[in-house]
């Protein structure tokens, strides 16, 4: 399994860190992908990161869909102006809709449901975000639960729920036994 995490700055870091480290403990090979030219990249908090490639230059003629293809999720922290960013940018929108038309995983978190709610995915869905990032009428059935997964589509509520969509990303890779094996290892509670 592999998953294909996009990020600008002012990214949420617990947001990217939390899942990316359960998926990476189950097993998913992840790749963190910087939307902004740089692979260096400045969380909400001010903590560097470093992305492992840079999308322009993954991108070719068949861009989208080779990235899709070489893809089993794709995943949005949350965070601002990250979630803004992300939902403004032509080629993250692209790879989005690609993703979710293939059938395959389509993840955000907190603020960038709003990708999302911007494409049109959440119509029949029963989604979360952070309170006010996106409109609850965009929503099948908007609810306050910490991560939920409806279909080949996930969303998160906030940082504080960033586990719980990180094991609901391992679910809805179809490992829902290696999500539980994750869980018991960090000894939660």
């Amino acid at each position: 399994m592999k998953a294909i995490v996009l990020l600008s700055n002012g990214f949420e870091e617990t947001e990217a860190v939390a899942p990316i480290d359960i998926l990476k403990r189950a097993g998913v090979e992840v790749d963190i992908c910087s939307i902004t030219g740089s692979d260096v990249l400045t969380g909400a908090h001010d903590i560097v990161f470093s992305a492992d490639m840079v999308l322009e230059n993954i991108l070719n003629a068949d861009g989208v869909k080779e990235i899709a293809d070489g893809y089993d999720a794709v995943i949005l922290p949350g965070g601002l102006p990250n979630a803004h960013n992300l939902r403004d940018d032509k080629r993250v929108n692209d790879i989005v809709g690609m993703f979710y038309k293939s059938g395959k995983v389509t993840a955000a978190i907190c603020a960038s449901p709003c990708t999302f709610e911007k494409l049109g995915m959440l119509k029949n869905k029963k989604a979360t975000s952070y309170p006010g990032c996106i409109n609850p009428d965009s929503c099948g059935e908007y609810t306050q639960a910490p991560a939920v997964r409806d279909g080949n589509v996930i969303t998160g509520r906030s940082a504080g729920a960033a586990m719980e969509f990180g094991f609901e990303i391992l679910k809805g890779l179809g490992m829902g036994e290696e999500a539980e094996t994750v869980r018991n290892q960090m000894i939660f509670g």
